[in-house]
């Protein structure tokens, strides 16, 4: 009968003598006491809970002259391991207890040592334990290495690099024997990337940059201290519990300037090697371990590595120093371009080529990090959506709440074939459960039922949100067609009155679930943007660089990837940023604005005006990229871009506004630059001097410049015909003082628009 774990006591490690505590255990054989006494001596047991052991096993003391079977009754009370006690039958406990922790088992062995489970003796708190294997044969340089990773380490201190807590050396068991150097690391259980891929096969496309975009922020952390890691692989990526990844074994890293490493030595893994370290790797930059990450990734999305396997070392080395790596595309068809291409550049054989730094990888990676909205799915009697979109990765969960069998029968019917998985409740309290249990993502709700009535449910459940972005729509009976504000007023996202025709309410659940999508596609774009934007904020101190410079870089970039959806160039954002800076310096000298526009104003609009569509991100192609017409439906979708944008940067700023105050510019920017001077714009309907004032300058600017390039839809416009749509054809637009700054400035736009070309 398996008995409870007996605690080791707080003396473990500190007091190795037994003294007279087995003399009171008379009946405790003279073997099964000499066994004992040498634990306690060996430190792998304390004197408490070897007393505490007997007293448990008192009425089986006669059995412990045998050491299987006292060794194996300690296994079962929790004081030993079954490796420790291997170990001990085997006469090798050398180096079972290193400083204050205790072995417990075998790991595996790395690149630069072998590594332990172990447990702190005083704190309980489990370890890795990285043992140098100690012969003869052992190199001085390999003990260098290992000193190096222990230093390494103990500089860096990133929640993507694991944590070392400790380091040591405890002397051979015999004179003239080598001593025992250990590191004492972060313990994470929940194994490598490497493991995962095998185990599991082919990550999803979102999954696997997402843990891409974690190991780069840990890589950027190391290249900050001027370390270079030389083996970046899946196996060297551990995967938490918490789905953390974090970078381990730096014991191939070398700082930029270093000289260690023997030219003729190759170090790290063929299938993730860069090419130029396999010719020599003293030499290697940064760029190397953006290599290793793209091949990494490739090997997430495809279980294989870049290059196909080879008989031997000679073919390998030889394809990865003249050959070119597979695309992505090739065995994962499913990939989007984007991200095919940048793994092209990754492991271009020109380190040059590659990314500069891990936080542009970051960068590149955010917009596939984050699952995309779900597909359009035709609605029988709807016009189609054009142009292919992304599945959505996970069905669509709602729940229909209706006291009517029948309307609940005809709604699943309606509603299923949008890819929808439905449950069914008859009663408010059961709204209140069925939510709590599974993630629905949409409520349609009666107002009628027979306990708690819907608006009743609504405002519980917006009181107490069970999670982010769940959408409710009220059912409510013929007589009550006019209580839509009542509905608004507690929460609902919409109002449907009964009996309603299926085909229209599915078109409508469809719009409204794909704005959750987008919502939450907005989220996680914010998250991954905060932190990129930590992770090069943290990189700004460590190298004590310009901070304000490297923010404005990672502005230009997100803003850059927005643009770059619809087809905009640089020359774009460069044009708006001296457009707006010129209209800004006539206002000054206008009435009314002389105590708005400043230095400090200027430099805020220059700054932040790229961003003004990076709401577009959230947007599915098949709208954003739509060669024709938009219907009703698609253009909402289109104008929620503002939204979705504000939403990002609110987001940041929220979680990271002391350093980042000029989002609020930025947002004002972001959420207002399509709203009119006369009040007819959208999203919000502002009028006149509502409307902030950066937007309003922003909104002119980007009108002439829309005008004045070719787009698919429309033709390019010459400076002058463009001028006269804004001075005679836009009644009602633009803030008047706004375009008579733009009359008097005219000249200089045109001058901008022929030096700044895409």
């Amino acid at each position: 009968m398996a008995r409870s774990p007996l605690p080791s006591g707080p003396e473990d490690l500190s007091s190795p003598e037994g003294g007279t505590l087995l003399a009171d255990y008379p009946g405790l054989p003279p073997a099964g006491r000499a066994f004992l006494e040498d634990l306690i001596r060996m430190q792998l047991l304390g004197r408490s809970a070897a007393g505490l052991f007997l007293q448990q096993f008192a009425e089986q003391l006669g059995e412990f002259g045998d050491e299987e079977v006292l060794g194996n009754a300690l296994i079962q009370a929790g004081l030993l391991t079954s490796y420790q006690f291997d170990r001990i039958m085997a006469g090798t406990t050398h180096g079972l207890v290193l400083g204050n922790h205790r072995v417990l088992d075998r790991l595996g062995a790395g690149s630069m040592g072998v590594v332990f489970l172990a447990e702190h003796a005083l704190l309980k708190r489990r370890v890795a334990i990285k043992v140098l294997p100690v012969d003869e044969t052992v190199p001085a340089a390999l003990l260098e290495r290992f000193y190096a990773e222990m230093r390494v380490l103990a500089d860096l201190r990133h929640p993507n690099i694991v944590m070392a807590f400790d380091a040591g050396k405890i002397p051979g068991p015999n004179p003239g024997m080598p001593a025992l150097h250990y590191l004492v690391l972060e313990l994470v259980p929940g194994g490598d990337l490497e493991q995962y891929v095998v185990e599991h096969g082919p990550v999803p496309v979102a999954q696997a940059c997402e843990w891409i975009c974690q190991a780069a922020a840990g890589l950027q952390a190391a290249h900050d201290h001027h370390l270079i890691h030389r083996d970046v692989k899946p196996s060297n990526l551990l995967l938490s519990a918490e789905g953390q990844v974090k970078l381990v074994d730096f014991g191939l890293a070398r700082q930029f300037c270093s000289q260690l490493t023997d030219p003729r030595a190759l170090l790290g893994s063929i299938d993730f090697m860069a090419p130029e370290q396999s010719f020599d790797p003293s030499t290697v930059g940064p760029q190397a371990d953006i290599y290793g990450l793209g091949a990494t990734l490739f090997w997430l999305l495809t279980g294989q590595p870049p290059f196909p396997p080879e008989k031997s070392v000679a073919r390998a080395l030889r394809a990865l120093q003249t050959g070119r790596p597979r695309r992505l595309r090739s065995l994962r068809p499913d990939a989007p371009a984007e991200l095919d291409a940048l793994i092209a550049r990754m492991l271009d054989r020109d380190p040059a080529e590659r990314p500069a730094l891990p936080v542009a990888v970051m960068n590149a990676l955010s917009r596939f990090a984050a699952p995309a909205a779900g597909a359009w799915v035709t609605v029988p009697g709807m016009p189609a959506a054009a142009g292919p979109a992304e599945a959505a990765s996970t069905a669509w969960q709602v729940l229909i709440a209706d006291e009517q069998p029948a309307l609940r029968q005809t709604t699943r019917a309606s509603l299923e074939p949008l890819g929808c998985v439905c449950g069914e409740v008859d009663r408010g309290d059961a709204v209140l459960t069925a939510i709590r249990e599974t993630p629905y993502d949409l409520i349609l709700l009666s107002r009628g039922l027979p306990d708690l009535n819907g608006l009743e449910v609504c405002r519980r459940l917006r009181e107490e949100p069970p999670r982010p972005h769940l959408k409710i729509v009220l059912l409510s009976p013929p007589e009550a067609r006019n209580e839509l504000t009542e509905a608004l007023a507690v929460g609902a996202d919409d109002f449907v009155t009964k009996p309603f025709d299926p085909q229209q309410l599915a078109a409508k659940v469809q719009s409204i679930l794909r704005l959750k999508d987008a919502q939450e596609y907005a989220d996680r774009l914010a998250r991954n943007l905060l932190s990129a934007n930590q992770q090069l904020e943290h990189s700004l101190k460590a190298r004590d660089s310009d901070v304000r410079r490297a923010q404005d870089a990672l502005l230009f970039a997100m803003a850059k990837l927005a643009e770059s959806r619809d087809g905009e160039t640089a020359g774009h954002l460069y044009r708006l940023q001296r457009y707006c800076r010129v209209l800004g310096e006539q206002l000054a000298q206008m009435p009314g604005w002389s105590g708005i526009v400043s230095e400090s104003f200027l430099d805020q609009l220059e700054r932040c005006v790229p961003l003004h569509d990076i709401g577009k991100l959230g947007l599915p192609d098949a709208v954003l990229l739509k060669p024709g017409p938009l219907t009703d439906e698609e253009r909402a979708v289109m104008q929620s871009h503002t939204l979705i944008g504000a939403g990002i940067l609110d987001s940041l700023a929220r979680e990271y506004g002391d350093s980042l105050a000029f989002l609020a510019v930025a947002s004002m920017i972001v959420r207002y630059h399509h709203e009119r001077y006369d009040g007819l714009g959208y999203p919000d309907g502002l009028a006149g001097d509502a409307i902030p004032p950066a937007a309003r300058i922003v909104a002119l600017a980007d009108v002439y410049d829309a005008l004045r390039r070719k787009r698919a839809h429309k033709p390019a416009l010459t400076h002058a015909e463009a001028v006269k749509v804004i001075l005679e054809e836009s009644d009602g637009q633009f803030d008047p003082s706004v375009v008579a700054a733009f009359h008097a400035r005219q000249d200089d736009f045109q001058r901008i628009f022929h030096q700044v070309r895409n």
